[in-house]
């Protein structure tokens, strides 16, 4: 009797061990909280976060019609060719009725937010948005408004040997499309890091009339005259407004 009593004891035990089941951690939800978007990170317990539908990879030029600031970031509704779809960017000042640029993102879908307490059908979620009116546009062949430079300031300034007139170019722009050639100028403006390059704008005597446009990494500060060396492109449309008859590319500073 005894011994019937103690086979069924280990009989329970043993069938009480089978049952139990140790629960892993699982694997998807660690991978869905480590799959971040790189933007709005820290805003996750604030409403940032839904289902991404598809990457922004398209340039943007937007119109501001509505401004909804939050503590880090602001929420904008802005238009775009007659549609109306909201922006979430970090925090920054923006005015109802300017103009900004953005490139890239992440286009979200029926997003909400928690300040707010609702849900955006169209959000996109960017780092930044560049305002248009920092930009100058194309005035190739306007007189422009910036100070002309005085003859004295650009006869001070050490041209390069190899410099070719901005007069030369504009007149006969065929001859050097494409080429790598240097111009000696002025800078009488420069608009800093707009499309991930800086705008100089040179001018050296010869046609002060035209507004002589180069791109670079370099940033030149507006008084200082400098020789650069970069490619002639024809008829160049970087998107957003920002078309050019003629501009140099690329240029670097030569001594």
């Amino acid at each position: 009797m005894k011994f019937h009593f103690i086979a069924l004891t280990l009989c329970c035990i043993s069938l009480s061990c089978n049952q139990a089941k140790v629960v892993e951690p699982s694997s998807n939800s660690s991978a869905t909280a480590n799959n971040s978007t790189g933007i709005f990170d820290i805003e996750s317990s604030s409403g940032m976060s839904t289902n991404v539908s598809t990457k922004a990879n398209d340039g943007h030029t937007v119109t501001v019609l509505q401004v909804l600031p939050t503590d880090k970031y602001v929420y904008l509704r802005v238009s775009e060719d007659e549609e109306e779809f909201w922006v979430a960017v970090g925090k920054q000042e923006a005015e109802v009725g300017e103009k900004y640029f953005f490139k890239g993102g992440l286009l979200k879908t029926n997003f909400h937010s928690k300040e707010y307490d609702r849900t955006f059908d169209k959000v996109y979620l960017v780092s930044k948005l560049m305002p248009l009116s920092n930009a100058k546009r194309d005035r190739q062949t306007v007189k422009t408004k910036s100070k002309s430079p005085s003859n004295d300031q650009i006869i001070k300034g050490e041209r390069h040997p190899e410099s070719v007139s901005i007069a030369d170019i504009v007149s006969t722009p065929e001859n050097y499309k494409d080429q790598s050639i240097i111009v000696s100028g002025l800078c009488t403006k420069l608009n800093a890091n707009i499309m991930s390059r800086n705008w100089i704008h040179l001018k050296d005597g010869s046609n002060d009339e035209y507004d002589f446009v180069v791109t670079s990494d370099i940033a030149v500060p507006e008084g200082h005259f400098v020789s650069m060396k970069g490619v002639i492109t024809l008829d160049k449309d970087f998107g957003a407004g920002y078309r050019y008859s003629i501009i140099m590319e690329e240029a670097e500073i030569v001594k």
